[in-house]
Formats: C-alpha cells, structure tokens, sequence
C-alpha cells in the first residue's frame, strides 16, 4: 500500500491516468488542457524528483525543479516520440504517464518518506520570493510559447505531394509501359498522351483519379529504325497546361 508520506505519488498516478483516459476517449480541447497541462509541466518532473531523492527547502525550490525535470522530460519525450513514430497526443500523454508512474514506483521502493516542502504546512508564505515568482513565470511562458508555436507549425505544415509518372519500354522493345500514381491531397483529372519520333501515338483524356490511385498502360508500338526517342506528356485539364513530361530512349544499348 501507498504509505501516508507517498499520497503525492498517488495523486500524479491518478492524475496521469486520467490525462491518458481522457486523450484517448474524448476530443474535449478543455478537458485535455487541464489534465495534460500541469502533468507536462510539474507533476512528472515533481515524481523525478521524487525518485531521485532530491531534497528541497523551500516551495520555490521545488518548483523549479520540478519544471525543469519536466522540461527535461518532454524535450526526451519528442526525440523518443519521433524516433518510433508516435508523435500524438496519445504517444505524448502515454509518455508522460510511463514517467510519473515509473518514478513514482522508484521513489516509492526506495522507502524514504517525501521531503518535498509542498506537503510542509506554512512553508510558502516564509519561503517564496518575487525572484522565485518571476522565474517560475518566465518558465511557463517559455514553455507555453514553445508549444503554441509546435502547434502553429504542425497546423501549417503541408506534406509534399508529388505525383508519379514513367514511361519503360519493354525489354522487346516492341512495347511501352505509361503509367500515373497520384499523391495529390484530393482527386484529380489528367490527361495523357504519348509520342514517338515526334508522332502522336495514344492519348487518354480526363482520368479521373483518387489520391494515392495508379493508372498504367501498355502501348505497342511498330518495329523502326532505332535508336527511337518515346515522350509522354502529362496535364491537367482543368488549367490545360503540362504537369509532367518523361522520355526514353528505345534501343539504345
């Protein structure tokens, strides 16, 4: 059982699951920013210190600890976030509950009774400076600037969207192989045409593709003089101006 001494280790287990629970259940802004905000901010860096057995002789001393351990969390927390892919606010939530709740199992093996001057009674009012106050203040706001920011570019940020296309011959030589992957944001129409030594030999207008849809041809083609030079052209109807062009050469060793 949780000794008297480690109730504060109770309530960031508590607290940390109910960050967990409600990113996982609910899409609530408020409810998440309550629960998740003092548990980025000082509940995990409070059970660090807690299981490292740091001592503190005043609230403010804690407290800047505590928000500096937490810092030093999160920075961790997105380097090992973004190495296995998991930067959400579920991977962050989840993150931050393995830390409060494995050093919150640490600091409570360790068996020595809490020392933090936040469960002392009368220890704030002899102990805080305005010093303290505009130091902690500066902290939050860094911290709060830094993640607004995140956010702001995360909403900015616009994946490069590329859409393929090739034109192979075949190893015969008497065939070619024309094909289109898109990897536009939404569906599109395309047109197609391919040409041989400067003559038009098949045109496919208005393809209506999805996002992420291929489309592929085999053309074949007349035996000639080589080498043969193949080129294919692809635009987009709706502004009828040429959005890819790819060649080959046909024959050459």
């Amino acid at each position: 059982m949780f000794a008297l001494s480690n109730r504060d280790l109770l309530l960031c287990c508590l607290l940390a699951n109910l960050a967990v629970l409600a990113v996982a259940m609910t899409d609530n802004a408020v409810l998440r920013t309550i629960l998740c905000f003092p548990l980025a901010m000082f509940v995990c860096g409070h059970a660090v210190i807690r299981a490292i057995g740091i001592a503190t002789s005043s609230v403010a001393e804690h407290l800047a600890y505590a928000i500096g351990a937490s810092l030093v969390v999160g920075i961790a927390g997105g380097l090992v976030l973004n190495a296995v892919g998991a930067l959400s606010p579920l991977g962050w939530a989840t993150w931050f509950w393995l830390i409060v709740v494995g050093a919150s199992l640490m600091a409570i093996r360790r068996g020595e009774p809490a020392q933090s001057p936040l469960v002392v009674a009368g220890s704030l009012p002899n102990s805080l400076r305005p010093w303290h106050v505009g130091a902690i203040t500066l902290s939050l706001l860094i911290a709060t600037g830094a993640y607004a920011l995140a956010v702001r570019d995360e909403a900015a940020q616009q994946q490069f969207k590329y859409t393929e296309f090739w034109l192979l011959p075949a190893d015969d030589g008497g065939r070619l192989n024309v094909g289109v992957r898109s990897g536009e944001d939404k569906g599109q129409r395309f047109d197609v045409e391919v040409v041989l030594d400067g003559r038009q030999i098949a045109t496919f207008r208005s393809l209506e593709m999805a996002p992420g849809e291929t489309w592929t041809r085999e053309l074949p083609i007349a035996p000639g003089v080589m080498p043969r030079l193949a080129v294919a052209r692809l635009y987009r109807p709706d502004d009828n101006r040429l959005y890819r062009s790819v060649s080959a050469v046909l024959g050459r060793s």
